[in-house]
């Protein structure tokens, strides 16, 4: 994850990475990463009409966070 947040902070206007917040940024960020995979695993199962479409539902979420954990980490 370390990297990215490095890649995010510096493109977010930091010259260098101490200069934006070191371990306090890469909390937040962190902090941020898992509030939005509560989001997308709390995300109603509305869409479902049938046994069959609960699962793809579910598969669908259960993909969204790994492909979001996979993507911020080192």
């Amino acid at each position: 994850m370390k990297n990215k947040i490095k890649e995010l902070a510096l493109e977010a206007g930091g010259s260098t990475y101490p200069e934006v917040g070191g371990v306090i940024l890469e909390r937040f960020a962190h902090l941020m990463l898992e509030e939005c995979i509560v989001a997308v695993q709390n995300t109603g199962e509305q869409c479902a009409y049938t046994t069959h479409d609960l699962s793809v539902v579910e598969c669908t979420i259960a993909r969204s966070v790994d492909a979001l954990r996979n993507h911020f980490k080192d």
